[in-house]
């Protein structure tokens, strides 16, 4: 058996996403209120890396990758 692991379709917490990507709070939550797709357990949100470059994609019109925005991030 073959476990593929792919952490793009692991929900990971919105703070993830402050990190790396440089999203600030208000516009991971003005995000979700355009369509991005999260899931609240308690208090906390997890959103799947691949939806949030999906919908990063969709909302700047060009294709954005994992490594294209990581790449900005160590500038």
């Amino acid at each position: 058996m073959s476990n593929n692991f792919d952490h793009r379709d692991t929900p990971l917490p919105h703070s993830y996403y402050k990190r790396q990507h440089d999203v600030s709070r208000v516009t991971l939550w003005r995000y979700r209120k355009a369509g991005l797709p999260a899931v609240e357990v308690g208090a906390k949100i997890w959103i799947k890396e691949s939806d949030f470059l999906a919908f990063v994609q969709k909302m700047n019109g060009q294709t954005v990758s994992a490594v294209s925005l990581k790449n900005r991030e160590d500038k």
